[in-house]
């Protein structure tokens, strides 16, 4: 069972992206593991459209993963949210490492409007909350390259016939990126690596999952 988790690099004012070091923190734990660790593979795309468009198609068709885990910023919130849904929609202003910027714009042309997430949401709910860990099901993952890497990774699961579950994680700022805390929330790390171990767990337990839909009950 092959997982991949996929964060960002730094991007507009940032120098630094918690979905990056988070990402990097978790390839290190796995190592440490050995085969204990499972079949994991991590990878940190630059915030930069071309490379989003080309690499995330690529690397669904290499590695053919049981599991696509996005992982991103969401500066602003105020605790890890799992994403319902990733739209076939580009739109920022706020420019990419390259410059690009987007208005409107469709993601694929004549693609699907929309793909639900294939995570067990209930169960990385129940995993949080059990562990009092901050998180949410968000209904909205935007319209920037989170979005974006979402939407790929799950119509190119779908064009080659992958049963792949695929899903995005938002994540805070970090404690020490915050200039104002009063105003700008943050999360600490260890938290946020938790949450993010507990999803991968979720995903390598579970035979079968409901996304987003929860399991009705006689």
């Amino acid at each position: 069972m092959t997982t991949v988790v996929q964060g960002f690099g730094p991007f507009d004012q940032l120098p630094r992206n918690p979905s990056q070091e988070l990402v990097e923190a978790l390839a290190a734990r796995v190592a440490s593991a050995g085969a204990a660790g499972g079949d994991v593979v991590t990878v940190v795309l630059p915030v930069e459209r071309a490379v989003v468009e080309r690499e995330v198609p690529a690397l669904v068709a290499a590695h053919r993963p049981s599991v696509w885990i996005g992982v991103g910023l969401a500066a602003g919130r105020t605790s890890l949210s799992i994403e319902a849904v990733a739209l076939n929609l580009a739109h920022w202003s706020t420019p990419d490492t390259s410059g690009a910027v987007a208005e409107r714009e469709p993601i694929v042309d004549g693609g699907a409007g929309a793909y639900l997430t294939g995570l067990p949401v209930e169960q990385i709910l129940a995993s949080w909350q059990a562990e009092g860990i901050p998180g949410y099901l968000s209904q909205s993952a935007g319209s920037y390259l989170c979005n974006m890497s979402f939407y790929l990774a799950a119509r190119t699961a779908e064009q080659l016939a992958l049963a792949t579950a695929v899903g995005f994680l938002h994540v805070p700022l970090l404690p020490d990126q915050v200039t104002d805390p009063a105003r700008q929330p943050s999360m600490a790390r260890d938290l946020q690596e938790r949450g993010l171990d507990a999803i991968v767990a979720a995903t390598r337990s579970t035979s079968t999952s409901q996304g987003i839909y929860k399991r009705r009950t006689a």
